[in-house]
């Protein structure tokens, strides 16, 4: 295995302002646009010669947030703002916020009025995909994103760039799909918490340097690095949003789980399906959107979430499901306990874990995370 190149891929996931400092200092003149969880466009913004970066929150103290927030809201979103008011807003150019519910929607009033920014745009999905018209609202807002993008660079996207874009995407997805594949036959050649921050780094890093280093990675593979990986450990699928604060996957590792599948935003959801490559090429990330898996509180119908869990334990055969719940979030809210009673009534053992950004003590979790996998061993 290529340490060296492991490495490097695993620093950006813990850190990456340095090495994006030290890029812009190379003499590049990208820009960096950052957006929130879920689903902008990121090509887009890529075709028009910015860098996306996908904006996760802090795990450090919320100073400033509160005074903007009530302390009922998501841990996510009083995360992101926190991140830019404090911590990082001077390394953005500007912003993309989506607007998925109530809460991402009252964020972006006022993420507009507090934080300081060169580029600001709002960017509506559609929450129910099965209407007809979700499709044609969700092509309308891409369009006009392009438009807008294309108002504050002063240059057009033009079809082939937008498609040199995508192409470097998928290719990007690609990789790490691979990557996924040989962790599910091989679940102890790399740990959980290597495997989501290669994920995590991909969100960050400029994505012609990540393909690079995820191609000498797989290329540094060797057959000895796979054989007699297969583990005695328990498989396990993850669901939820994120995977905050990181060292959940540090727990998991620790308790012999093997994440063998999962629906996360920073996970499978993120990494899969690629854009078609046909047709056009606005029209073809447009249907991307509607391939993806479900995202609560996106529903094509109420219980795809449960269906889609159900397959992914099923196809995986994993042993039970670990939920990660955010603090105070409202779409999970509403989710949990129908999905916990279809888990139940078709016999899977799921376990809901609680977590906040800012959570430091993981004593009770690590303990109770552990006896769920005791539990399982003895099924």
């Amino acid at each position: 295995m290529n340490r060296p190149v492991l490495e490097e891929l695993l620093s950006i996931a813990r850190d990456p302002c340095p090495m994006l400092k030290a890029w812009r200092r190379k003499g590049e003149k990208r820009k960096i646009i950052g957006s929130t969880l879920t689903d902008v466009p990121e090509e887009l913004i890529h075709a028009a010669g910015m860098l996306p970066f996908t904006i996760l929150g802090t795990n450090k103290s919320i100073l400033r947030a509160s005074a903007h927030l009530p302390d009922n809201a998501c841990s996510q979103a009083r995360s992101d703002l926190e991140m830019v008011l404090t911590y990082q807003g001077d390394f953005f150019d500007g912003y993309i916020l989506p607007q998925v519910d109530d809460t991402t929607q009252h964020l972006s009033d006022i993420w507009r009025r507090q934080v300081r920014w060169d580029y600001f745009e709002t960017f509506l999905l559609p929450r129910q995909i099965d209407r007809p018209s979700a499709r044609q609202w969700l092509l309308d807002e891409t369009l006009r994103l392009k438009r807008s993008l294309e108002s504050f660079t002063g240059k057009e996207i033009s079809e082939g760039r937008l498609w040199e874009s995508i192409g470097i995407y998928n290719q990007n997805r690609g990789y790490l799909r691979r990557l996924y594949e040989m962790k599910r036959r091989h679940p102890d050649f790399i740990s959980n918490r290597q495997f989501f921050d290669l994920i995590k780094s991909s969100m960050w890093w400029p994505k012609e340097e990540h393909n690079g280093l995820l191609e000498r990675f797989i290329s540094g593979l060797e057959e000895t690095d796979l054989m007699g990986k297969e583990g005695e450990g328990i498989r396990v699928v993850l669901s939820g949003i994120v995977w905050e604060p990181p060292e959940i996957m540090d727990i998991l590792d620790q308790s012999g789980l093997k994440v063998v599948g999962d629906d996360l935003c920073v996970g499978w959801r993120y990494i899969d399906p690629d854009v078609e490559a046909n047709g056009d090429p606005v029209k073809a990330i447009v249907d991307r959107h509607f391939k993806k898996g479900p995202f609560t509180p996106i529903y094509d119908k109420g219980n795809k979430i449960f269906e889609n869990l159900l397959n992914l334990v099923t196809r995986n055969t994993a042993e039970g499901v670990i939920y990660l719940h955010i603090k105070f979030n409202e779409s999970q809210d509403y989710d949990l306990p129908d999905l916990i009673e279809n888990m139940e009534g078709e016999g899977i053992p799921i376990f809901v874990v609680e977590t906040e950004y800012q959570t430091t003590h993981l004593a009770g979790i690590r303990t109770r995370i552990q006896a769920f996998g005791e539990s399982l061993a003895q099924k």
